[in-house]
């Protein structure tokens, strides 16, 4: 009887120290449990070089555009401790031309989130380009992968395209304007 008693104290503690690893081992993944959160809200900045194919011109024209974005600041409000993040993104289809700017376009993102303790993390997103004026894009999407999955992103990004109308012409023989600065911010709520 006092043998079954031990056994049965000892497959306690087995139990107790089983549940106490998996809920260590669920604090270690925290960040993965935040894409689940339904008050997620992370801001940033953005900068960088906004990429043009084959060139903007004069005349409207298809383009493939691509931001190449640098790491800046985040605001973070979730339990992740993002401290940085870098935005890249490419899009096809985007009519752009010099004069009125802008049309609109889909395409993919990638977010590459740096913690306040130096971990990497990152999120795939798919985006819209919704509008256009003159230097300006409004862009909207959701994340489809990794930290934030299934959060929306939006965004404003400004490109400085134009730099007068004679950057647009003197690339004109070259092919037009092919890489532009940017500047923005974007948020994942």
């Amino acid at each position: 009887m006092l043998r079954a008693a031990r056994s049965r104290t000892r497959r306690l503690a087995v139990a107790a120290a089983a549940c106490a690893a998996l809920s260590v081992g669920a604090s270690l993944v925290a960040p993965a449990s935040v894409s689940a959160a339904p008050n997620v809200s992370v801001s940033c900045s953005a900068s960088g070089t906004t990429h043009f194919s084959p060139g903007v011109q004069l005349w409207p024209r298809p383009q493939h555009v691509s931001y190449q974005g640098q790491d800046g600041h985040c605001n973070d409000n979730t339990q992740a401790s993002i401290g940085s993040a870098r935005i890249t993104a490419d899009f096809d289809g985007v009519t752009l031309s010099c004069l009125s700017g802008g049309g609109t376009g889909s395409g993919t993102g990638t977010i590459e989130w740096t913690t306040t303790d130096g971990y990497r993390l990152r999120s795939v997103v798919n985006l819209t380009i919704d509008r256009t004026v003159l230097n300006d894009a409004t862009v909207s999407g959701y994340v489809t992968e990794g930290l934030f999955k299934g959060h929306g992103f939006s965004g404003t990004f400004s490109t400085s395209l134009f730099g007068g109308v004679g950057k647009c012409t003197i690339g004109a023989p070259f092919g037009g304007v092919k890489e532009a600065a940017f500047t923005g911010e974007y948020s994942i709520n």
